[in-house]
């Protein structure tokens, strides 16, 4: 697949990341998530296609919030049910119930880490498709 086709379906895919509401308001947290994963695979904060469930990348996701003056949602929330959006993933330690309840506990201690597909992971190291991605997020969810 070519980086165009790649650029161009990761497009449509993040524009259709599914958000809840409350109180009438859409959930933006999966999208500042995705922004503030960009972000840290910029600053250096992410090397590796391993995205960390820890208190640098909280920090990130929360300051993203305030960045665009949003109330944040606990970072755990996105972090797993971001899973079901198609390019986000999740590296369990080991098998577990798919009717746990998602938890800041449950993901501490069941999982390793998050990862992008790897192609969506490859284009991110162009500081033009990190600029691309991130206007989308903002065009579509922040604006």
């Amino acid at each position: 697949m070519t980086n165009s086709v790649q650029k161009d379906l990761y497009s449509d895919i993040i524009r259709k990341i599914r958000c809840g509401s409350y109180q009438g308001k859409m959930i933006k947290a999966k999208p500042i998530l995705m922004y503030s994963v960009i972000n840290m695979i910029e600053n250096g904060i992410v090397l590796n296609n391993k995205i960390p469930f820890d208190v640098n990348s909280e920090k990130v996701y929360q300051d993203t919030f305030t960045y665009f003056g949003i109330n944040a949602t606990p970072y755990f929330k996105p972090f797993y049910y971001l899973q079901y959006d198609g390019l986000w993933h999740l590296e369990w330690k080991a098998k577990v119930k798919a009717s746990e309840r998602p938890s800041a506990k449950l993901i501490r201690e069941n999982v390793k880490y998050a990862y992008l597909d790897n192609a969506l992971w490859d284009l991110l190291q162009e500081k033009e498709m990190r600029d691309y991605f991130r206007r989308i997020i903002e065009n579509h969810y922040l604006k």
